[in-house]
Parts: structure tokens; C-alpha cells; sequence
């Protein structure tokens, strides 16, 4: 099975929704060493998952 270009990682219990967001090097790299994002990532960029209560 050939693997697909983008795709959505999660977990879910019946209280949270956990995605994962992989970042290029350039934000990714600085975020783990300093705890935080650097200039280059925007928030803006973000897009939200909300779960439903259902």
C-alpha cells in the first residue's frame, strides 16, 4: 500500500482529542531545544479540532 501524502494522526478517548503536528526543521528543531516556538512559526496557521459532545 503506497503511503499517502498527508494524513491526520490522533488519538481520542472519550474526554480528549490528541493530534499530533509535525513541523519543518526550522520551527520543530529551536521548539524542542527551547520549550517554545520560534519567530517563524505563526499562530495564525493553526487550525483547531474541536470535539463534539456527543
Amino acid at each position: 500500500m503506497e503511503e499517502p501524502q498527508r494524513r491526520i494522526r490522533a488519538h481520542c478517548t472519550a474526554s480528549t482529542v490528541t493530534v499530533y503536528q509535525a513541523y519543518s526543521p526550522e520551527i520543530g528543531t529551536p521548539a524542542v531545544h527551547q520549550g517554545r516556538f520560534p519567530a517563524g512559526w505563526k499562530r495564525d496557521r493553526m487550525t483547531w479540532v474541536i470535539k463534539p459532545l456527543s
